[in-house]
């Protein structure tokens, strides 16, 4: 459909733009003509080829850190809307122009239940504003998803939305190893900080850096990154030559050193449980994996970082850590999911709910903090996707979230069993990061993650691509 030649001429029309306001530049000395000619350049390309568009888009809507930043306060003007508005516009130009039509996918039947109930909570719960939120932030979610799996519909196409992904995890994990090595940078955008979160409570006699890899948060950064560990062995099996093959493993490295500096544990059962599927898939041999866990086991003492084990493995920890708070947060969920279990409390109302119903410790320093203004009480979720979704949306809509996601599942089986080669191996890679980013969701609230949402998009256009005859 036109992808390499259309890259192409966008190149040289964005060339001979940027060139002559450049030269208006030089001329008339006027620095913001600087910025309207990068502007206008990155719209011409998108506009000819909105692919390009994806790595904007996917990159700011993943790394928080760019993508929330809005000039003047100004929400519209955030990198990751101007770039997903900006690819939108480029894929119905690039349809119309192509008479492509929309992807469709057995998937989005639940989905498209989800959307519904979602778009329809002002109604359906006692929450109106908090539920207009809701629409708003789930549009934000469907629409990467959207343009993912409008525009992977060619076999380049779908194998450059997989390089968006691994590279803007790579790039989030740099910015992580950043924030650990020179631990007094600290910038913050729109509530997005970048800088390692220093906890000095947690562990007896030492001082662990917790980063968050421009995400804000370590716990989602941590979800990210084991998502996306497994389309380095996708990398690794497409291209068997040396340096394909170093950089694939360079881009694992990254990613799993940034996992281990998060300190968190949940993404460690979830890469795990990927590990696990990717062999019995065999798509990583068993003995290699063995000796490379081995000798990795046998020299960890040389390479974690000052507190690793004792926050996974120390009994003092699992009884005075975060593991009593999680129990209370669960028994919580089960209370208000009994009030309303079938629609739901509404958006991000577990917090607002907890502080109502609890009294213990806990219960009266969120009350506080959300009267002082110092965390806001919606900002505490059930610490599970599952729970949290119940809790919001009710039986309903998580019975709808769990269709969505073993439908994405079965369809990339599919794929894995009579597609090419290449897709067989690409769908077994997108069904082991399900894999992680599920069990990750019994630890956290992690369905608002957009790299879920742009794998699910993937998802979407390989199943496109491998249909077509």
């Amino acid at each position: 459909m036109g992808g390499g030649s259309a890259v192409l001429r966008s190149v040289l029309v964005g060339g001979l733009i940027f060139g002559l306001s450049a030269a208006s530049v030089l001329l008339g000395g006027g620095k913001p003509l600087v910025l309207a000619a990068l502007g206008l350049l990155v719209v011409c390309w998108v506009m000819e080829a909105p692919i390009v568009g994806v790595w904007f888009t996917v990159i700011t809507q993943v790394i928080w850190l760019i993508g929330n930043y809005a000039p003047g306060g100004v929400s519209l003007l955030s990198p990751s809307k101007l770039a997903s508005l900006l690819t939108l516009m480029g894929w119905a130009l690039w349809a119309m122009r192509h008479r492509v039509a929309v992807t469709y996918a057995p998937h989005m039947v639940p989905l498209g239940g989800f959307c519904l109930l979602v778009l329809l909570g002002p109604v359906l719960t006692p929450a109106f504003e908090d539920s207009i939120v809701g629409v708003g932030k789930y549009a934000m979610m469907a629409l990467p998803y959207f343009l993912v799996a409008n525009l992977a519909v060619t076999p380049r196409w779908v194998l450059w939305s997989a390089m968006a992904i691994s590279a803007t995890a790579t790039l989030s994990a740099v910015l992580a190893i950043t924030e650990f090595l020179l631990p007094g940078i600290e910038l913050q955008f729109e509530g997005v900080s970048f800088g390692a979160h220093t906890d000095a409570l947690s562990i007896d006699g030492a001082t662990i850096k917790r980063v968050t890899g421009g995400i804000g948060d370590a716990n989602w950064f941590s979800y990210t990154m084991a998502t996306a560990l497994p389309l380095c062995v996708f990398w690794f099996r497409l291209y068997p030559t040396f340096w394909p093959r170093l950089i694939s493993l360079g881009m694992a490295g990254l990613q799993l050193l940034g996992l281990v500096l998060s300190y968190t544990r949940t993404p460690l059962v979830g890469l795990v449980g990927a590990v696990a599927f990717l062999v019995w898939k065999r798509r990583i041999p068993l003995m290699p994996l063995v000796v490379a866990a081995t000798l990795g086991a046998m020299t960890s003492p040389l390479w974690l970082p000052d507190g690793f084990l004792d926050r996974f493995f120390s009994v003092k920890y699992i009884k005075e850590g975060s593991t009593p708070m999680r129990r209370e947060i669960y028994e919580m969920a089960v209370v208000l999911i009994k009030e309303r279990p079938v629609l739901g409390h509404g958006y991000q109302q577990y917090g607002p709910q907890f502080i109502q119903h609890s009294r213990t410790e806990m219960g009266l320093e969120w009350e506080r903090r959300d009267i002082t203004g110092e965390e806001p009480a919606h900002l505490l979720r059930a610490h599970n996707l599952y729970l949290d979704i119940w809790v919001m949306h009710g039986l309903v809509g998580l019975l709808l979230i769990l269709a969505f996601y073993m439908a994405l599942m079965r369809e990339m089986a599919q794929v894995s069993a009579h597609g090419r080669p290449w897709e067989q191996d690409l769908a077994v890679c997108i069904m082991a990061s399900l894999v992680a980013f599920f069990l990750c969701g019994l630890g956290g609230h992690s369905q608002e993650l957009k790299i879920f949402w742009v794998l699910a998009g993937l998802a979407a256009g390989l199943r496109r691509v491998a249909c077509q005859p």
